[in-house]
């Protein structure tokens, strides 16, 4: 079954891991999933991938390389997107809430500080 982004949960896995690696090829893709999943199995779902256009390969050797088509930072910008729209009413606050309270007693004073100045950056001005 597809998720909302058009992609099943193994696609998913493994555009995740091409992400980790910053580009892989087959094999990389097969070691990384460590499942006993056969080449022609990966060389299928990234021949998907890459036609649904969420991956770009490069031609290396006798192999390819496959890259996702989308920068990470762009690709998780959207993905925070739309978890924030449909488990956090689109309010930052309450995701960052939830964040927060995930981390109780885990965060650090050099993170609290990081937070502040973001928010200090962000703050809108007063007229």
């Amino acid at each position: 079954m597809a998720g909302q982004d058009g992609l099943s949960r193994r696609e998913r896995q493994i555009l995740d891991i091409l992400y980790k690696l910053e580009g892989g090829s087959v094999k990389d893709v097969q070691e990384a999933l460590n499942d006993g999943s056969s080449d022609s199995t990966i060389r299928t779902l990234l021949g998907i991938l890459v036609n649904k256009k969420k991956l770009t390969k490069k031609p290396s050797g006798m192999r390819y390389i496959y890259f996702p088509a989308v920068e990470r930072k762009k690709a998780s910008r959207q993905a925070l997107e739309r978890v924030v729209s449909t488990f956090f009413e689109e309010s930052p606050v309450l995701a960052v809430r939830s964040l927060l309270e995930m981390k109780k007693g885990k965060i650090t004073l050099e993170e609290v500080e990081q937070l502040e100045e973001l928010l200090n950056k962000n703050k809108p001005k007063k007229k």
